[in-house]
């Protein structure tokens, strides 16, 4: 997230075809759409919304108290009394043994994930192993988990949506082919008090006998990328089906981008 004057904007990338979506997660959070830019298969969305303006009463009160707090301690330098100048140990530190004392000003120790987590340096992974990712966009440190499970073959209905995963122009409408898979898709975020918001976690397959003829397919429970929610809370994980319609998928490979170009791709496959 980015600042100008008066105002903080936004950035963000949306598969092509669910644009509308986006526009109304985020103009329902208090943003309001000021640019689009579309690619090849993602739009970059700009979004900006006014900061909140500083109270020039709320400002005022803040120093006549500051100044009233620096007075009263002066007057109390120059004309206390002396033998209030010295401190006295109170009853609950003259009763602390130096054992106490020192046992409470020991830091508590750290939990298991932040004395032991570290990121995935390999980005080829198996199915159903678990990558670890630290997202440092915006201003965040947040540590995240993300496991991709095996394909599963399902058999699409005839109302599923499926657009064309490699259109020019997004949200094209698609075809399916001879093979229909879905990939379960999990991210916890470890973090202890920031939130992650997935909105620059992208999928993609490879290997699938035909890399240029890959439908998106999206049904029921299999929500696909536009499925994820607006945040994942602290200590919180989110999993969702994401669907594909390919020629074959017998070593079908699974990509996963998490922080877009800033971040990093994982690959799953057998």
């Amino acid at each position: 997230m980015t600042a100008t004057k008066g105002y903080d904007n936004k950035t963000v990338q949306a598969i092509r075809g669910t644009e509308d979506r986006a526009i109304a997660k985020w103009e329902a959070a208090g943003w309001q759409l000021v640019n689009r830019e579309q690619g090849a298969f993602r739009t970059a969305l700009t979004f900006r919304r006014s900061r909140p303006k500083k109270s020039l009463a709320a400002a005022a009160a803040l120093t006549f108290l500051l100044l009233v707090a620096v007075g009263g301690l002066i007057i109390g330098l120059i004309f206390g009394d002396d033998e209030n100048t010295t401190a006295r140990p109170t009853a609950a530190t003259a009763s602390s043994s130096p054992a106490d004392v020192a046992s409470s000003a020991q830091p508590s120790a750290p939990t298991p994930s932040e004395s032991t987590w570290e990121e995935t340096e390999d980005a080829d992974l198996n199915f159903e192993e678990t990558a670890r990712f630290r997202s440092t966009a915006g201003n965040s440190d947040i540590p995240l988990e993300i496991t991709v499970g095996s394909p599963v073959s399902f058999t699409p209905s005839k109302a599923a949506t499926v657009f064309d995963a490699r259109a020019a122009v997004g949200g094209e409408a698609g075809e399916l082919h001879e093979a229909n898979v879905y990939f379960t898709v999990t991210i916890r975020n470890l973090s202890t008090s920031q939130a992650f918001e997935p909105d620059f976690v992208f999928s993609d397959v490879t290997k699938t006998g035909a890399d240029d003829q890959v439908s998106v397919v999206l049904e029921g429970d299999v929500v696909g990328m536009i499925g994820w929610p607006q945040v994942i809370a602290p200590g919180g994980a989110f999993i969702l089906k994401d669907g594909y319609s390919v020629q074959d998928a017998t070593a079908i490979e699974y990509t996963l981008d998490i922080d877009g170009l800033a971040g990093q791709s994982f690959h799953f496959s057998h």
